[in-house]
């Protein structure tokens, strides 16, 4: 069978690599019949090209060639081997070289030796001053280079990241050959404006008015006023009094013009958050048991092709890439050649029960407390914990009363 070309020629090429093949000539009367030939008994031939009138160059692999042989004295065709190529080959040419052999196979345990290891550590954010402090808080976690990656829990140390600088908005660390990659995308704050440019104070959020203290500009809202989100708490737009007197006035529009100002002050609100989580009475869990099998597997193109080599001898588990590697340039093909660890999992049901559902309702949502600005005062809280329909779950609420500042500035349209 011959193959012209594709994603599974290029797979073949490669795996007769691995199992050595030869570069033949077939010569005689018949040689097209001995493609037919091979073709039915399934042996495979690539780069066929004919050379002159009775005479075909092709590859074969080495399991192939055997076969191939004994049909080509059926077809009365000539054989004859142009070149070895292939790892089988370049194996048994080693042999003979044994401290030659001896020196490579060290040389690839140092490479793959080294290559277990974290030698930089690239932290990706548009904030030097965030760089610099993560790069100190991971040397002080022992996070650095030299590190073995093979077990790095890359889980713990975004998480930890996230809790240190509350300023992180999205996180991910992966492994890339022997770099530590940490990509980091900070919140986006609105821009404060500047002294002298004119704005509004507007309420961030809805609410009630419980205090408002304004330092520059005029007061639209007072104690007790229920304000929505987006509006104006202060202008900066202040109405100055004309100093003309009635009779050179035409009318009431003229007599006052209106002074843009910088507006600023404080304006607290009584405001309310809300969360609410679903605990199941039975937990269910993946407990890992130790147990890691390794699996390679050999990707062409954009999941066209998928090989797997490696048995993995368990029921249940979860998969994890360790390492990915480009085998050929973008622009030639997508081959990737990845290590995965096969981590061995059972699963373990836990009836917890309404009260110990309640309480891990509770815990998770005690979390929000945590995540609230420091100068927020808590005025009332409460919780409540109920089954569902179905009677499957728990559902915890929390309901949070506060007094903050709402007022955020705004620039005029």
């Amino acid at each position: 069978m011959t193959i012209k070309g594709g994603p599974a020629v290029l797979f073949i090429k490669l795996w007769n690599y691995f199992r050595g093949y030869v570069i033949i000539k077939i010569s005689g009367e018949y040689a097209e019949r001995l493609l037919n030939q091979a073709a039915l008994k399934s042996i495979y031939l690539w780069d066929v090209r004919r050379i002159d009138s009775k005479a075909l160059i092709a590859g074969v692999s080495v399991s192939d060639f055997l076969s191939l042989s004994r049909l080509a004295r059926k077809t009365r065709c000539r054989i004859l081997i142009l070149r070895k190529a292939g790892l089988f080959f370049l194996l048994n040419r080693a042999r003979r070289r044994k401290v030659l052999l001896a020196g490579a196979g060290l040389f690839i345990a140092a490479v793959y030796f080294l290559s277990s290891f974290i030698w930089s550590i690239d932290v990706i954010t548009q904030n030097p001053q965030l760089k610099e402090a993560v790069e100190s808080d991971l040397r002080q976690w022992g996070l650095k280079e030299g590190t073995f990656k093979y077990h790095l829990d890359t889980k713990y140390y975004l998480d930890k990241i996230l809790q240190q600088h509350k300023e992180v908005a999205w996180g991910e660390i992966r492994v890339k050959g022997s770099r530590l990659v940490i990509e980091l995308i900070e919140k986006k704050m609105p821009p404060e404006l500047e002294e002298n440019t004119p704005c509004d104070i507007i309420a961030s959020k809805d609410g009630i008015i419980e205090e408002i203290i304004p330092f520059k500009g005029e007061a639209l809202v007072k104690p007790g006023d229920t304000v929505s989100a987006g509006d104006v708490l202060i202008t900066g737009r202040v109405a100055i009094k004309s100093d003309q007197t009635r009779e050179d006035l035409k009318n009431q529009a003229d007599q006052t013009r209106v002074l843009l100002v910088h507006a600023g002050g404080i304006v607290k609100a009584r405001t309310w958050y809300q969360k609410a989580v679903k605990i199941p009475l039975v937990k269910v869990e993946n407990i890992p048991t130790g147990r890691v099998k390794k699996a390679y597997r050999l990707q062409l193109g954009k999941n066209v092709l998928k090989f797997q080599w490696g048995k993995v001898p368990f029921a249940l588990y979860e998969t994890e890439t360790v390492e990915e590697t480009r085998l050929l340039p973008e622009s030639i093909g997508d081959v990737r050649f990845s290590i995965i660890n096969c981590r061995e999992v059972q699963t373990r049901r836990q009836f917890l029960g309404v009260e110990k559902a309640a309480q891990e309702a509770e815990k998770q949502l005690l979390e929000v407390l945590e995540s609230l600005p420091e100068d927020i005062k808590i005025t009332r809280k409460r919780m409540d914990f109920a089954l569902d329909s179905d009677e499957k779950n728990v559902i915890g609420s929390l309901t949070l009363e506060v007094i903050e500042d709402i007022g955020r500035e705004q620039e005029f349209n």
